[in-house]
């Protein structure tokens, strides 16, 4: 359940709809253009188009659901998500047709997502109703998405237990240096405390920015994008410790590879992809390498693992990354295991799992 990948079908049918025929054929159009931008997870892009055409059908429950599905998956926006997704979900339909205006009900997956985000914003029973509502709609024999799923209603009392035991900590802005009316995101820091990267998101794509520690202040962020020659989709997994080391993954949707950019003195340079060890045809992405540059753990689905994504680490042979070892089962399990941090020289590890609880 990592990644859906749908095919958009245009229909040139014109079923009934109050709005006349050239109007219908103008929503089309806007929703085509939303539609193109949502599945390629431009979000933003593709929320803008989406509102509109909710204005003026208000009770197109697909439309309420793919608003709510933007707002899910743009930083900052998450709370938005819920009273679309509410709306979708009392109008679904297991015959659910992509492509077209005229399909007015939302597909179950409404259900999912309005799950994600009662759990995102810390309603649990609300969250662990919608996910038990979604899974009475699997197949019996989807058995991976069945155990996705009654994992996800199990962290919900899990996500209860450790809010009624808070944690203390201090939580300070880093101020308007690095925070703007944008949304900003991914920020790694060098082991050496000097250089901190982070990424912004831009009118047309997702901009690396990089600021230098100097004298106790921190240097104004400089987009350092161009110099990687990146279209604007390739993101930040960290820095070296010397800050002059810049690890990347770069996803076109269907695969994912990690990538470097090294810094000479003067300019960052292209970035570099790493070697067939590290990328396969398969996904990788957030590698992590630790403070003495010679171990690298990260994020793949390639066979022989122990679910979706697992961690491997691999260590430098003559120079250059070796084959990779799986960490095992337990680190990895029939779930995701994701975004890797190691401290202490590789001693200690931090890791994002949908399966430890």
């Amino acid at each position: 359940m990592r990644k859906r990948i749908f095919a958009i079908i245009i229909s040139s049918a014109i079923l009934l709809c109050p709005l006349a025929g050239q109007d219908i054929i103008k929503l089309q159009e806007d929703f085509i253009e939303a539609e193109y931008f949502f599945f390629n997870e431009d979000y933003q892009d593709a929320l803008p188009y989406y509102l509109q055409l909710y204005e003026k059908v208000p009770d197109n429950a697909n439309i309420a659901y793919r608003i709510g599905a933007c707002y899910l998956n743009i930083t900052g926006q998450k709370n938005l998500s819920i009273d679309y997704l509410e709306t979708a979900s009392k109008n679904l339909s297991a015959k659910h047709k992509e492509g077209t205006i005229t399909q007015s009900s939302a597909p179950y997956d409404a259900l999912y997502d309005l799950g994600k985000a009662y759990l995102i914003n810390y309603q649990f029973d609300k969250a662990k109703d919608a996910f038990t509502r979604y899974s009475k709609t699997l197949l019996p024999d989807d058995r991976e998405n069945i155990d996705f799923i009654n994992q996800q209603i199990k962290s919900c009392d899990i996500a209860k237990d450790y809010i009624a035991k808070p944690v203390s900590y201090t939580e300070e802005n880093m101020g308007p240096l690095f925070n703007d009316d944008k949304s900003n995101f991914n920020p790694v820091i060098s082991a050496d405390g000097k250089s901190f990267a982070f990424m912004v998101s831009l009118k047309f794509y997702d901009a690396i920015m990089l600021s230098k520690l100097s004298g106790g202040k921190w240097s104004p962020p400089v987009n350092i994008t161009p110099e990687l020659q990146s279209d604007g989709d390739m993101y930040i997994s960290c820095l070296s410790a010397d800050g002059k080391v810049l690890y990347l993954s770069k996803d076109d949707d269907y695969n994912s590879d990690i990538f470097t950019s090294t810094f000479d003195g003067m300019t960052w340079r292209q970035t570099v992809k790493l070697n067939k060890n590290i990328n396969t045809r398969y996904w990788e992405s957030h590698g992590f390498v630790t403070e003495n540059g010679e171990q690298l753990i990260f994020a793949s689905d390639r066979p022989g693992g122990f679910g979706g994504l697992d961690l491997y680490i691999s260590k430098k042979v003559n120079g250059d990354w070796g084959p990779p070892v799986n960490l095992g089962p337990e680190i990895n399990t029939p779930f995701n295991e994701d975004r890797p941090f190691l401290i202490n020289n590789g001693k200690i590890l931090f890791f994002s799992s949908q399966g430890h609880t």
